[in-house]
């Protein structure tokens, strides 16, 4: 395991990067419009003799383009954090076709999420500033990778090339860095060294299975952001105001951000992590196909799971041997959140976590990739978990059913009206309650 330690406050400096500190450029191809949010350039040109048409669905890797005939000059340019407020993009441009008339930035926290703003414009000076403040709620850490975008009075454009390793820094507090392969780990002041190394090491030891699972990684680094305050941990939170919310994740951030509320840090770094872990890679690899709440959802989530509160097998094995298992695969089966007989709730979450398990246990890692897969292109969930095990979806839950210890055939299925399933425009945040295993 290769970790790398670096206080933030001595990070903060480094990351800042000019990577042009002159740029002149003869405008060759076409560039790209101004709109709230854009749409990935295609390649073209001499461009497809660099990067293949893989890469290109990575948009990082694209180069700055322009359309017309003027010569650009971009000089210096910065971002700096203002967090939990927000950040400020400045740079200096000009065009030997006029003055710019037109500015914006295109940012993004993850491949393909972003967002477009305008900037102002000196056209004295040719400095060019954006202060953009928080619409919703934006944690500490996540990564910020940006590029300009221009037009000058006779309609001539250019766009930058992307500037990456930005931080949306949190300078109000003492945080320490750690990194490998897999992951980028943030822990507030007051959390031990071994919460980072724990975490760290969880993804290490997770990541063969998260790959063969998914049939590949994320499309970046994931973070994982752990405060040790609660208030600290409230600030960045205006969005969503106050509740027993102790952690939350979503895409646009490709991070989780977690606040310690007890000690259990094997059961948060080997558990709660990679449980959303798997969220993210949900969200990228088949984002319609798991509906906040479900126990397709959260059971999915849980099977990624190292170290588990309690034994969700034993408890499930229970329901079973007691005939008080409910019927998994007929509609959209029992909520996440539903409390068992038991009178527990977290019944999805357990009830799924089994589901995977003996779906793997019989047929393998892959066939959760190929599960995936279908359920990425559309298909519906029953399908292709008949066409993976060559059973019916009737002899599925009876399999599922008597691994468990159930006795006497499944319950009777009854034609049921198809779902329609409507992932929120926002992104889906997972949320805790403070207290545990419910």
């Amino acid at each position: 395991m290769r970790r790398n330690i670096i206080p933030v406050f001595i990070i903060a400096g480094l990351l800042i990067l000019s990577l042009f500190t002159m740029i002149t450029l003869q405008a060759s191809a076409q560039g790209g419009g101004d709109n709230d949010v854009e749409e990935p350039f295609e390649p073209d040109g001499w461009y497809l003799t660099s990067f293949s048409d893989e890469e290109w669905a990575f948009p990082y890797y694209q180069p700055g383009t322009s359309s017309g005939d003027a010569i650009w000059t971009v000089g210096e340019s910065s971002f700096e954090s203002l967090y939990p407020t927000g950040f400020e993009f400045e740079a200096v441009a000009s065009s030997s076709g006029g003055e710019i008339v037109e500015a914006s930035v295109i940012w993004s926290h993850t491949p393909e999420k972003l967002k477009r703003r305008e900037a102002q414009v000196n056209p004295t000076t040719g400095r060019i500033s954006l202060r953009w403040s928080v619409d919703e709620s934006l944690p500490p850490w996540v990564a910020v990778n940006y590029y300009w975008s221009f037009i000058d009075s006779a309609g001539n454009r250019f766009r930058t090339g992307w500037i990456l390793g930005e931080e949306y820094s949190d300078d109000f507090d003492t945080w320490e860095r750690f990194e490998n392969e897999e992951v980028i780990v943030f822990i507030q002041d007051g959390l031990p060294v071994e919460t980072a190394e724990l975490t760290l090491q969880a993804m290490e030891d997770q990541n063969p299975t998260f790959l063969q699972a998914w049939g590949g990684p994320l499309s970046y680094k994931p973070r994982v952001i752990l405060f040790s305050v609660r208030d600290d941990f409230e600030r960045w939170r205006s969005g969503f105001g106050g509740g027993a919310v102790i952690g939350q994740t979503s895409d646009d951030w490709g991070a989780t951000v977690q606040v310690i509320v007890e000690d259990d840090i094997s059961n948060l770094t080997y558990g709660t992590v990679l449980h959303e872990i798997g969220h993210l890679y949900q969200f990228e690899f088949a984002p319609d196909a798991f509906p906040p709440g479900t126990w397709l959802t959260e059971g999915n989530a849980s099977f990624f799971e190292l170290s588990q509160e309690y034994d969700f097998e034993a408890r499930i094995r229970d329901f079973a041997e007691n005939d008080e298992l409910p019927i998994l695969l007929e509609g959209p089966g029992p909520n996440a959140f539903a409390s068992g007989p038991d009178g527990r709730g977290r019944l999805g979450y357990d009830v799924g976590y089994t589901f995977f398990h003996w779906l793997t246990i019989n047929y393998g890692l892959d066939a959760h990739r190929e599960l995936i897969e279908g359920l990425a292109a559309g298909e519906e969930r029953n399908t292709v978990l008949e066409r993976i095990t060559g059973l019916t979806v009737q002899e599925i839950e009876s399999e599922w059913r008597a691994w468990l210890g159930a006795y006497g055939p499944a319950p009777t299925f009854y034609p049921s009206p198809t779902f329609e399933y409507r992932v929120p425009a926002i992104p889906t945040m997972q949320q805790f309650p403070t207290s545990t295993g419910e």
